[in-house]
């Protein structure tokens, strides 16, 4: 069989992604943080692990800032629907997957607005876009790394430092560059970076990570256990 549905989702994962699940289904089935047991702590320190290794590879120097989800669009909606507020201005690439678009369409019954930057060939006239759709409420800058459709990549480090310029978080979207594309968050200092397990990253369905730094200033959308 020859796959080529690679941006949706990698297939075949490698033998030791497999064997990994299994190992973990195995070894480390107990509730990690939930109970005092021995597998409980083994299972805790094997997450702790993960996100250790995450932030290794990411250049994120606090393993705390790694933040595990069910995919990326989960990792998405915790950011817009944890940071945003009435009055707020969003600014968007015309390349966004639906993780983004739906939920701010949503938000636009609290009030939050957004504009859509067009995307060039050019970068330095991509750059001038999202420069020229800056609003002085913007509170948000939302970027896809790389489109699933087109395979265009955007000049996200430049982005990032522009907003910066304007003291501007952004948010970049790497569910078809993680694990593919070089992703330095202490020398690009991405605000939010959000994408899933199960692509670059070749790990499995129902895998997510946001990384960020800005966790105490989002608001939750979803409570319960530990």
């Amino acid at each position: 069989m020859i796959y080529l549905d690679n941006s949706a989702t990698t297939y075949p994962k490698p033998q030791i992604v497999r064997k990994g699940v299994s190992d973990a289904t195995a070894n480390f089935g107990a509730n990690p943080g939930r109970s005092g047991h021995a597998m409980a702590l083994r299972a805790s320190e094997e997450i702790y692990n993960a996100r250790r290794k995450i932030a290794d590879f990411f250049n994120e120097e606090n393993p705390e800032n790694v933040i595990f989800t069910l995919n990326c669009t989960h990792a998405v909606n915790i950011v817009l629907k944890g940071f945003l507020k009435s009055g707020d201005h969003v600014v968007v690439s015309d390349l966004e997957h639906n993780a983004v678009m739906r939920p701010l369409n949503t938000l636009q019954d609290i009030g939050v607005d957004y504009t859509v930057a067009k995307v060039s060939n050019d970068p330095e006239k991509t750059l001038n876009n999202f420069r020229d759709a800056l609003r002085p409420n913007t509170r948000l800058v939302v970027c896809i790394h790389v489109s699933n459709v087109w395979g265009i990549k955007l000049p996200v480090e430049r982005i990032t430092a522009m907003c910066h310029m304007y003291d501007i978080p952004v948010l970049v979207d790497a569910s078809q560059s993680a694990g593919t594309h070089k992703l330095d968050i202490k020398e690009n200092q991405y605000d939010f970076l959000c994408m899933p397990g199960h692509k670059g990253l070749y790990g499995p369905m129902g895998t997510g990570v946001l990384i960020t730094s800005h966790h105490d200033r989002l608001k939750t959308f979803i409570e319960g256990g530990t």
